[in-house]
């Protein structure tokens, strides 16, 4: 239930939802004008701000800069890569084959590594949310036929398919690890949220290495000006990056971090 709540809660709370449900409030309060129009006026500078880069970015900004972790060129040799799944879609009735998404570079970062001899296994841990529908297969099982055609063998892959948050990455990602004696591992997702990922493994019981990717901050920005227009990637931005303060703050209080 607590898991559901959750989810819900990220849409409810997130910007769009948020400010929705202070349009609908200053609907309602009608009869105190004064009252309705600063709700109004609070929606309406919320929405801007969190639409602007230079808020999207000083949002992300301080999620990267938490764990600086490991280049490719710097990363030390592990027994084995964790790479977290939220990067593709996995294969339905309809889409016999997985589409990536944002996230690739998840996976595109952990192939580097396996490649660079940094580690002689690759872990791919994604299950599937119900709640947002049903594949033909996991996440973790699309990857791993993406990570063959890449040429890494099939040996040398592993799949956790349990998982449907980071709290669950780290736990099953654990336990297939301990049956191979491996207890630390080079961890990879994005930038934002490693803080999340490494507090969730390091609580479960690995010793973690870092290796963030997918940065997005830290890239050519348009002129000052600029930063301060509503812009929908910068929305979409600033979503995540609230999604990440309020994870961090909720395994926290549960003790998940």
């Amino acid at each position: 239930m607590f898991f559901y709540f959750g989810k819900v809660a990220i849409y409810v709370f997130g910007p769009l939802g948020l400010v929705i449900i202070l349009l609908i409030v200053a609907l309602f309060v009608y009869r105190r004008p004064r009252l309705g129009r600063a709700i109004l006026a609070a929606g309406i500078l919320i929405l801007w701000a969190l639409s602007t880069q230079i808020v999207s970015q000083s949002l992300l900004r301080g999620l990267e800069s938490q764990v600086p972790g490991y280049s490719l060129e710097t990363a030390p040799s592990e027994p084995a890569i964790v790479v977290l799944g939220g990067f593709m879609r996995a294969p339905t009735a309809t889409h016999k084959r997985g589409d990536f998404k944002d996230g690739v570079d998840r996976l595109l970062h952990g192939f580097r590594l396996y490649r660079a001899g940094k580690a002689p296994l690759i872990l791919i841990s994604g299950g599937q949310v119900p709640m947002f529908g049903m594949s033909i297969e996991t996440e973790a099982e699309a990857a791993r036929s993406v990570l063959e055609e890449w040429g890494v063998p099939e040996s040398a892959i592993l799949v956790e398919t349990r998982s449907k948050n980071t709290v669950e990455n780290g736990t099953f990602s654990r336990d297939l690890l301990a049956s191979r004696g491996i207890h630390r591992v080079l961890l990879v997702t994005s930038a934002y949220h490693m803080p999340r990922a490494v507090a969730a493994f390091r609580k479960a019981g690995l010793e973690v290495s870092p290796s963030p990717t997918d940065y997005l901050t830290g890239w050519p920005e348009p002129d000052l000006p600029f930063r301060f227009l509503p812009d929908t990637e910068a929305l979409h931005y600033s979503a995540g990056a609230l999604r990440e303060y309020i994870g961090l703050f909720v395994y926290r209080l549960r003790g998940w971090a």
